[in-house]
């Protein structure tokens, strides 16, 4: 990493280790990065079913991120699950106090488990997220759902999503990235800033897998802390992170997922 400094996961406990902040902090460890993390929310979980989740107490989210912030060079920031409109609050008031510090922030809007879950706790959380997260936010990373969700407005065509993806620009990101458009054969990923669109289309693989929107998000600062540009560090996040599933798919461990890493 150039400029030295560590990255930090903000994002869920997972105890499988398949997502959240245990999998961020596995991916920046084999990009050769330091990494630390602060848990949002304790899920209950396996590999074959979500039973729930909690936020943690604001007050120590609030103390977490101050102690971290007054001892560690924090240079990068992946944003995972939230969970709470209050710990929303405290990110944002975080970010806004320390973003000129920091290089990158990348945000994966998490806001439903793989196993088909709730993972936000209100209607005015996806209001503070926009309001008080995303004007601090470099880049967005929300699957086709979330994207729904955070633009307000369903996507029936692969056409519709340089219009959500336009709605969320001027919430205040600087890009961002669509994932999970399919047809029959294909999954098609889509960036948007305001100089560019780019689709990259890769082959459906077979198997459920967990965690890959935490594994993206996490390899996407990864390549943006060694200094690569947010085009190119999408391109290569998607290429390192579809490598991976490849790999996944002769590998099952646990019940009805499948953990890569």
């Amino acid at each position: 990493m150039g400029e030295g400094g560590i990255v930090l996961s903000i994002a869920g406990f997972d105890p499988t280790g398949g997502a959240g902040v245990l999998l961020d902090t596995k991916i920046f460890s084999l990009f050769g990065l330091k990494g630390a993390g602060i848990s949002t929310t304790l899920t209950l979980q396996n590999t074959s079913e979500f039973q729930g989740w909690e936020g943690v107490n604001p007050e120590y989210l609030k103390r977490s991120l101050e102690l971290i912030f007054s001892d560690l060079p924090i240079k990068g920031i992946k944003i995972g699950m939230i969970g709470t409109s209050e710990n929303a609050e405290i990110i944002g008031e975080f970010l806004k106090r320390e973003r000129n510090k920091i290089s990158w922030v990348v945000l994966d809007p998490v806001l439903k488990a793989t196993l088909n879950y709730d993972l936000f706790s209100s209607s005015d959380f996806i209001k503070i997220l926009k309001s008080k997260i995303f004007p601090f936010v470099d880049i967005v990373t929300p699957n086709i759902y979330e994207a729904e969700v955070l633009a307000e407005k369903s996507i029936k065509k692969k056409t519709h999503l340089s219009e959500i993806a336009e709605r969320l620009i001027n919430l205040g990101v600087k890009a961002v990235i669509i994932k999970g458009w399919q047809s029959s054969s294909f999954i098609w990923d889509f960036f948007f800033d305001k100089n560019k669109k780019v689709f990259l289309k890769k082959k459906k693989l077979s198997g459920n897998f967990h965690g890959t929107g935490c594994a993206f998000s996490s390899a996407l600062l990864s390549y943006l802390m060694y200094g690569f540009d947010p085009e190119t560090a999408f391109k290569k996040a998607k290429n390192w992170l579809y490598l991976k599933l490849k790999k996944a798919e002769k590998e099952k461990i646990g019940g009805k997922l499948w953990l890569f890493l």
